[in-house]
């Protein structure tokens, strides 16, 4: 660990990135820079002498992070997208791959970004993907929902750290059961559903296992989320588009639900790995 020494906040910063380095942590310097943001807040110059206090704060955050336990879940934040959401137990992490489903719906609807725009973010957790969406198309507003109290707990401080709570409306819903939804007042729905095969959670990375399961268990092939929404769509007149992420193994699984279910799929994208990540749908 750090020793408890007068010494500038740069050299501390390298003595971190070295630890973690030295333990196999990924991305070592990107870690320590984060912790070491996270530990002296502000502005303050990487010149400067971090109290005794502040560096046992950096060397427990250590430990833990060497333990396993994931950078985000320590510190309670993770970015996304172009902000610091705060994220814990109760909540999926925000994730790279994910900001490919913000990027293709500000590709769709850049042109139109002045305009009315109402939307749903389904399975919200942290509310990353539509609070991102709604800073970026400044006339929309969101109808976040949750299953989990505790997560929209989270939700809720996200969107008024980020000043958003004005244009964002919040239910506890199983999907889109709740009796106070309109279907039809929304443009578009984004979802980023719990879509890991039952059996295939136990093959997850420790860190991966901090999520909390209902953020991640899809059900025995992974689909019971998608299925539901299709269901549940299908018994109301909507005929705006739907954004799913999915998991490339479940691809098929959701084209072939768009299929029964009277829709057309406009297009598939991939991530930054080339693998099927983004289907985007319309209902006929």
């Amino acid at each position: 660990m750090i020793a408890k020494s007068i010494l500038p906040i740069a050299k501390i910063f390298e003595n971190t990135r070295d630890i973690l380095k030295k333990n196999n942590i990924n991305q070592p310097e990107v870690e320590a820079k984060i912790i070491i943001d996270y530990v002296k807040g502000g502005n303050t110059s990487f010149t400067k002498i971090l109290s005794n206090t502040k560096i046992q704060q950096i060397n427990t955050i250590i430990k833990k992070r060497l333990k396993g336990e994931p950078l985000s879940k320590i510190i309670k934040q993770k970015g996304f997208w172009n902000d610091i959401f705060y994220t814990n137990e109760n909540t999926l992490d925000p994730r790279a791959d994910t900001e490919i489903l913000v990027e293709a719906i500000l590709d769709d609807y850049n042109s139109m970004k002045n305009n009315n725009i109402n939307f749903i973010d389904l399975c919200s957790g942290t509310g990353c993907i539509g609070l991102s969406i709604l800073k970026e198309l400044p006339n929309s507003h969101c109808t976040f929902i949750d299953i989990s109290e505790e997560a929209m707990k989270i939700n809720q401080l996200n969107a008024d750290l980020l000043k958003l709570t004005t244009r964002s409306n919040f239910l506890i819903s199983d999907l889109l059961t709740n009796p106070n939804l309109n279907m039809n007042d929304n443009d578009f729905i984004v979802s980023n559903p719990p879509y890991i095969k039952s059996s295939d959670i136990k093959k997850l990375s420790f860190e991966t296992l901090h999520d909390p399961l209902l953020s991640l268990d899809g059900g025995m092939d992974g689909g019971n989320y998608y299925r539901s929404i299709f269901k549940q769509l299908s018994q109301t007149n909507y005929k705006g588009h739907l954004y799913l992420e999915i998991d490339p193994n479940v691809r098929d699984l959701v084209t072939n639900l768009a299929l029964d279910n009277n829709a057309k799929i406009l297009y598939i994208k991939r991530d930054y790995l080339k693998l099927d990540r983004i289907i985007k749908i319309i209902f006929i």
